[in-house]
């Protein structure tokens, strides 16, 4: 069955929406979208290149692959059927899960906290001996 995740990217007012489907990543798509995001930073005002990049970090580890991700073109009416939309504006810089709405600063600092918080630096037990 796969754990599928739709990532819809609003690139302008107008449809159709470009849609990024992978078969494997609704279990850690904050992480990889968080991570896209920031390493596209420098680009965030450059729609094209935002763009490119933000879907070349979230498929780099299927590149080589035949399977595993798709593109496909849609329309507002035709996201309903989709089993996992995420909806990323580009022009408005903000990211749309389950009905709540976040920029992109917002999301990334809240997924580097949760990352913090889940892989706190590990403590050597040398640390406390002899002190």
């Amino acid at each position: 069955m796969g754990a599928r995740i739709n990532f819809v990217f609003k690139t302008n007012l107008d449809e159709p929406y470009l849609v990024l489907y992978s078969h494997w990543g609704e279990t850690e798509w904050r992480k990889d979208l968080a991570q896209a995001l920031d390493f596209a930073r420098p680009r965030w005002t450059d729609d094209s290149y935002c763009l490119r990049i933000i879907i070349d970090q979230l498929t780099k580890d299927g590149r080589d692959s035949e399977t595993g991700f798709g593109l496909f073109l849609a329309k507002q009416n035709e996201l309903d059927f989709l089993d996992y939309p995420v909806v990323i504006d580009i022009q408005a810089q903000w990211v749309q899960d389950e009905g709540n709405k976040h920029s992109w600063n917002s999301f990334i600092e809240y997924q580097q906290e949760m990352l913090e918080y889940h892989n706190p630096i590990p403590v050597e037990i040398n640390d406390y001996v002899g002190n």
